[in-house]
């Protein structure tokens, strides 16, 4: 393992920089991005119609193409060609490290549902699963004694620790070939310490996902990309700025 990478705190300002530097590697190939990110999701929903395990595996894989997504990042950057081979590149190196990164965020969202369920929000859980539409009804404090209010907030508060322990993790475990621990502990107190400017590029992606959904979602094919990239674009910024 190589030695524990230094990190560095960047301006708030920094936020809209990681978007606008996202765009400009999206522009470059846009049509394979797109291609990459919808592969994701249908893989996903594939992986969800298998009953009890195939949301948990595609959980377990999912590092593994961020990984790969962040290679295409790097190979571009380097002027070479996006490719769809770059989605699967993360399973020839890494692999078992990347899996357990997703192995670790999944026990997290367990225990959060666990939370959740303890302070009476069981029912919001279970429909969040199963995907019923009244699930963010359920989550308003209206609702007298369901406990589904504190639940949310509670498990929001968790959430977010979690959220940060993974941002960096996989980028970290490819390029830095860190142990999935190590690196998102180091992804923990990096993105803790950038947390304003990860609040502005919150609230910026949030506004942008809010407008790409008006017209017919179409924006969201630029969007889930542009989500992905941003994942390589504040690692370069926060972790390897020249």
């Amino acid at each position: 393992m190589q030695a524990i990478p230094e990190f560095r705190r960047v301006p708030a300002r920094h936020g809209w920089l990681w978007i606008k530097q996202a765009f400009g590697l999206f522009k470059q190939n846009p049509l394979i991005w797109i291609v990459l990110s919808v592969s994701i999701f249908l893989l996903a929903g594939l992986l969800g119609i298998i009953p009890r395990i195939g949301s948990v595996v595609f959980q377990l894989i999912s590092p593994v193409f961020t990984a790969g997504l962040m290679i295409g990042c790097k190979a571009i950057e380097a002027g070479e060609e996006l490719e769809i081979a770059h989605l699967f590149a993360g399973f020839k190196f890494h692999g078992a490290q990347l899996v357990t990164v997703g192995g670790i965020y999944l026990v997290g969202l367990i225990l959060i549902a666990g939370v959740m369920t303890a302070l009476g929000g069981g029912a919001l859980v279970t429909m969040m699963l199963q995907g019923h539409p009244d699930a963010g009804n359920m989550a308003t404090p209206a609702m007298p004694g369901s406990g589904a209010g504190l639940a949310v907030l509670v498990a929001l508060a968790l959430l977010m620790p979690l959220l940060m322990a993974y941002w960096f993790a996989p980028t970290l475990v490819v390029f830095r070939n860190m142990g999935a621990v190590a690196a998102m502990k180091l992804s923990m107190r990096a993105a803790w310490a950038n947390m304003v400017p990860f609040l502005v590029y919150g609230i910026i992606m949030f506004v942008l996902f809010v407008i790409a959904a008006m017209p017919l979602m179409l924006g969201f094919l630029i969007m889930l990309p542009l989500a992905f990239i941003t994942y390589y674009t504040t690692y370069k910024d926060v972790f390897d700025a020249t």
